[in-house]
């Protein structure tokens, strides 16, 4: 009898650790995904106020120069540009152009040189874009 009894606590005892472990690994994966969820949010508040003040959380400004686009980002950006120069029936200034791809002057500059059946009226600031 009193081996039975000893049975059932260490069965409940056993029960008791697996749920303990369950809850345990439970409350780590929640933790683990707010940790990550408020790194993101952070980050995201991060470039707003370097935006915003042109210096990080440090107080210092960005090290680095201008972004350089690969092979690859350039081609998705001749596809962006000519996709929003196909959108502007009317035509579209090189400002609006840049402002809809987000990226920089130049780089959208070299896009629209390599923009296929591109037709452009006016002259310096007044160009506007159009495709065929």
């Amino acid at each position: 009898m009193a081996n039975s009894i000893i049975e059932k606590i260490h069965a409940i005892e056993e029960e008791a650790q697996k749920k303990i472990a369950a809850l345990r690994s439970e409350a780590v994966s929640e933790i683990a995904k707010s940790i990550s969820q408020k790194k993101a949010e952070l980050a995201e508040l991060e470039a707003e106020y370097l935006k915003l003040t042109g210096k990080d959380l440090k107080g210092q400004k960005p090290q680095g120069g201008r972004k350089r686009l690969s092979s690859e980002e350039k081609g998705k950006l001749v596809n962006t540009v000519t996709e929003i120069i196909r959108a502007a029936q009317d035509g579209i200034g090189m400002g609006d152009i840049v402002k809809q791809a987000g990226e920089s002057v130049s780089a959208v500059r070299s896009a629209v040189k390599q923009v296929k059946g591109l037709k452009s009226t006016g002259a310096k600031a007044s160009t506007l874009y159009f495709v065929k």
